[in-house]
């Protein structure tokens, strides 16, 4: 299983991502300049065009997938700047794996063993738990709909990206993807208002941390898709719920960074708060024995 060893990878550098936003974005930015700057850092991979061999190649499924990835990406900011991270990542993480498993059962007619399905149950409640901060409240109706709208767009762009690389090969595959997601975000450019919040001047002391951040993303992304392109459809599902691994990865690297230096981040750890992270742990460590046996 050489995709869940890729996946793993993914995550980790997924996870330095994340802690990167936390150090540097802090919620400052609204949910347009965060896609736009995502789109627009992928549309760098146009200068590959002269290398790749786009003979007899659709474009239909990479379009498909550049403008719902921008789609999920833009609802999921959206979410987190109206409600509490701590109830949107846990919602999204719990459904998010669901409607892949329905999707593909849907589009690829797939049949799922018995054995997943257990690894994929034991993967989101892991994820679940893992994913929820302190003083979380429960998710209300209005909370649930803006969890099931970026769940179902990032199901369908997992399901689209597993299409593109069943028509052409990985490179072309991933160059494609992401010009055409830079392609959609230049239609936000139409807002007189956030163009001059784009091409403003911003002072700022953190561009190294920024840097860091995206391109820790941005390799971790790559791995992903990598890892889309390896996984047979059947486990296309446990492959998402198999983020609980990249919040074990910030989990430590937030521990240890909070331990030893504590002036650039300060976490507390409850008695209550670590005994739930340990249990989350111990599900996604039998959910991935499953998945290896």
């Amino acid at each position: 299983m050489f995709w869940l060893i890729i996946i793993i990878l993914a995550y980790f550098f997924l996870a330095l991502s994340s802690l990167g936003d936390k150090l540097y974005l802090k919620g400052k930015e609204d949910p347009k300049t965060y896609v736009f700057y995502v789109g627009l850092l992928g549309g760098l991979l146009i200068f590959l065009i002269p290398f790749l061999n786009l003979s007899n190649i659709s474009f239909i499924w990479p379009a498909l997938e550049g403008v719902v990835y921008i789609c999920a990406l833009y609802a999921l900011y959206y979410a987190l700047d109206k409600f509490e991270v701590s109830t949107i990542v846990p919602g999204i993480g719990g459904l998010q794996p669901i409607f892949i498993l329905l999707l593909t059962i849907v589009f690829f007619g797939i049949t799922v063993s018995i054995k997943s399905i257990l690894a994929l149950i034991i993967l989101i409640i892991g994820t679940f738990l893992i994913s929820m901060e302190k003083g979380r409240r429960e998710i209300k109706n209005r909370e649930l709909l803006f969890c099931v709208i970026p769940a179902v767009l990032f199901a369908g762009d997992f399901i689209l990206t597993k299409q593109v690389f069943n028509v052409m090969p990985f490179l072309e595959g991933i160059v494609l993807m992401r010009i055409f997601s830079f392609l959609a975000v230049l239609i936000f450019l139409f807002d007189k208002k956030f163009r001059k919040n784009i091409f403003k001047k911003k002072k700022n002391d953190k561009k190294l941390i920024f840097l860091g951040t995206q391109l820790s993303g941005g390799v971790g992304i790559l791995l992903q898709s990598y890892a889309i392109s390896l996984v047979p459809v059947m486990h296309l599902a446990t492959l998402n719920a198999l983020k609980g691994i990249q919040y074990i990865f910030l989990i430590f690297i937030t521990f240890i960074i909070s331990t030893f230096y504590s002036k650039l981040l300060k976490e507390s750890f409850s008695k209550k708060s670590l005994i739930r992270k340990i249990i989350s742990i111990v599900f996604i460590v039998i959910g991935i024995a499953l998945l290896a046996i």
